[in-house]
């Protein structure tokens, strides 16, 4: 098991996630970052440069292993309920 953290960076301000998760893999961290960003993107209170925002994801050796930016998951999302309409 990997401890992630996930850092949410917009512009330059870094909020840093001080406990981060234990999982069993990247992919289930992906996941979890994916899950994160819906639940920004859905908060209609949040107001930030949603095309300078993401998640950093780290291991806890602090290594990057992903980049996620918010507009990914916004277009995909898009995409998704086009095909539901």
């Amino acid at each position: 098991m990997t401890v992630y953290y996930f850092h949410f960076q917009s512009g330059h301000r870094l909020i840093m996630d001080p406990d981060g998760v234990e999982l069993q893999s990247t992919a289930d961290a992906l996941e979890v970052a994916a899950k994160l960003a819906a639940g920004l993107l859905d908060d209609r209170e949040m107001s930030c440069d949603w095309a300078r925002s993401a998640f950093r994801v780290e291991d806890q050796h602090q290594r990057r292993v992903f980049r996620l930016p918010l507009t990914t998951v916004r277009d995909r999302d898009n995409r998704s309920r086009a095909f539901v309409n």
